[in-house]
């Protein structure tokens, strides 16, 4: 088995469609929509812009559906739900579809949406969404979304979490440098992940708009077996 790692959905020049895909936004989109899959919400269907949601909730034309997602980790006016996954609670959740659009995140998905397969992980699910992504085949790219086009440590991190995952299944693995270097972080400071990411620029900024809860929770490791997957634009519970 190989294993692949890119920083940013920007760094991807290669065909991933003999591939299996893990998107890593791990604060918060993925983690976000692993707690909605978690929670019972029915889909959830990423777009890239705000007008794009908009006009798929309209289409949709159903009362069950819920606008979701963020701009600069800020709400967007007039839309349900932000990008927090402590909004995704099961009674707000349950049995809905949910149309979201995030700064990172969901672009990520959508540059990654020929591959083989493709899943949704973060640290909530990181055991889960390795379990996944090996039953689906020899060649895993993990895909980070990163922040604004740039390399956000908060996604390594949680993509060494994934990784060490995998070699506990299958310790026999090719990784591309950046995997190992992922991989590395991720051993060194495991112990410690909130202090590791104190300073880190994404991290720092949602910590000044009050968003601590949200680091907090989105840091849990393994506490949930939902593996969100996306086929055919629409993201589904792996399982269902």
């Amino acid at each position: 088995m190989a294993i692949e790692l890119y920083a940013t959905a920007g760094s991807v020049e290669k065909d991933l469609r003999n591939h299996v895909v893990i998107v890593v936004d791990a604060l918060r989109a993925t983690s976000s929509m692993i707690t909605a899959i978690q929670n019972g919400a029915r889909s959830i269907i990423p777009v890239s812009e705000v007008e794009e949601a908009v006009e798929m909730a309209r289409q949709l034309g159903n009362q069950r559906v819920l606008l979701c997602g963020e701009r600069e980790a800020k709400p967007i006016p007039e839309f349900h739900l932000s990008n927090s996954p402590l909004e995704y609670s099961s009674d707000r959740v349950s049995s809905r579809v949910l149309v979201m659009t995030t700064t990172n995140g969901t672009r990520a998905i959508l540059r990654a949406r020929d591959a083989k397969a493709l899943f949704l992980g973060a640290f909530l699910n990181a055991a889960a969404v390795a379990a996944a992504a090996r039953e689906n085949g020899e060649n895993i790219a993990i895909l980070c979304a990163g922040t604004n086009g740039k390399y956000s440590l908060d996604d390594i991190l949680c993509s060494g979490a994934i990784i060490s995952r995998l070699l506990d299944i299958d310790g026999n693995q090719y990784m591309d440098d950046l995997a190992r270097t992922a991989l590395t972080l991720y051993d060194s400071y495991r112990e410690d992940l909130r202090a590791s990411l104190t300073g880190s620029t994404h991290v720092e900024r949602l910590r000044a708009l009050g968003m601590e809860e949200d680091i907090r929770f989105c840091l849990q490791e393994d506490v949930m077996d939902a593996v969100p997957c996306y086929m055919d634009g629409v993201i589904r519970d792996y399982s269902a």
